[in-house]
């Protein structure tokens, strides 16, 4: 995301705590492709994805008064993704039930290599793979990563470099290519 994206968010979210819900939709328009699709590798569904995006307007409605202390609402963004996530996994392992569905906005032309890459994605452990998307997908930083999952930010960069090289492996690629 752009600084000019970043400052929008920042207006969005005072704009948005001040009352005015006009606001919601320049939330939206800079952030619902990453948000997306970082949503879709914690669920592995799409539809899921959808109703996780739903839970983080609400919650963003239900907290606005509280939006304009937030200093980064990027990572602010991603963090509520990931804790609404959580807690829908919660309530789905006390039900005994999971989804797994197929991604509906492949990031590549080639529907072949989207499919090997998904499924390389998804393969990843489950730390690596939420790095790995939060950094390409969401564009954030290391150091916003760490706020979002709570650790530091070297090791949210080890957990990139590892993902990479395990994608790198099972999609076939080497150094010397």
């Amino acid at each position: 995301m752009s600084d000019d994206g970043r400052d929008n968010l920042r207006n969005a979210f005072r704009m948005l705590a001040g009352g005015r819900m006009e606001a919601l939709e320049t939330i939206w328009q800079e952030s619902a492709r990453p948000l997306h699709g970082y949503a879709f590798s914690l669920t592995g569904d799409a539809d899921e994805a959808d109703d996780l995006l739903s839970d983080v307007v609400a919650k963003l409605l239900r907290s606005r008064g509280r939006l304009r202390w937030v200093r980064n609402p990027k990572a602010y963004l991603f963090a509520a993704v990931r804790n609404c996530a959580r807690d829908g996994a919660e309530r789905r392992a006390r039900a005994g039930s999971v989804a797994l569905g197929d991604c509906t906005e492949p990031a590549v032309r080639d529907p072949a290599a989207a499919v090997a890459i998904l499924s390389a994605v998804m393969a990843l452990p489950h730390e690596q793979r939420e790095t790995v998307v939060l950094h390409i997908r969401g564009g954030l930083t290391f150091g916003e990563i760490g706020r979002v999952t709570g650790e530091r930010p070297a090791t949210a960069t080890s957990r990139y470099r590892y993902g990479l090289e395990k994608l790198r492996e099972a999609l076939g690629e080497t150094d010397d290519e």
